[in-house]
């Protein structure tokens, strides 16, 4: 089927011309139109994206799982680290994998120490419960 003269590309053409009171409709007696310039402030950094994202999400700040995972050890001690580990924090729940069940048993005992534990170490609230899962290895 050959093309028609009348066909164009939407790549090849121009954009429509700015209606005569921009594209809101309005009329815009006496004031001139906004420049890029005026609605670009620069860069912003990414962290504020991702907190605003984590957010939404109801997931903690950036600096608490930071804090939580890479201060494990620190928090709930050298043997507690070596048979549990935290896997995600969602919902203020911080999920831990464990190796055995009978340490399954203990971190839910522990639960709330945990907890508070992590309250006083990272000085937040955002975390409110343990959930324990069993490892799959």
């Amino acid at each position: 089927m050959p093309l028609s003269a009348s066909v164009v590309s939407p790549l090849a053409s121009s954009p429509p011309p700015r209606p005569p009171g921009g594209w809101d409709g309005e009329q815009r007696r006496g004031a001139r139109s906004r420049t890029y310039r005026e609605f670009f402030d620069g860069p912003k950094p990414v962290g504020l994206g991702v907190e605003r994202v984590m957010k939404h999400l109801d997931a903690p700040t950036p600096g608490v799982v930071t804090s939580v995972f890479a201060d494990w050890k620190s928090i709930v001690g050298d043997v507690i680290a070596e048979h549990a580990r935290p896997q995600r924090i969602a919902n203020g729940v911080l999920v831990l994998e464990v190796d055995d069940p009978a340490w399954a048993s203990e971190m839910e005992w522990l639960g709330e120490e945990i907890v508070r534990r992590i309250s006083l170490a990272v000085d937040t609230e955002e975390i409110t419960a343990v959930k324990v899962q069993l490892s799959r290895s």
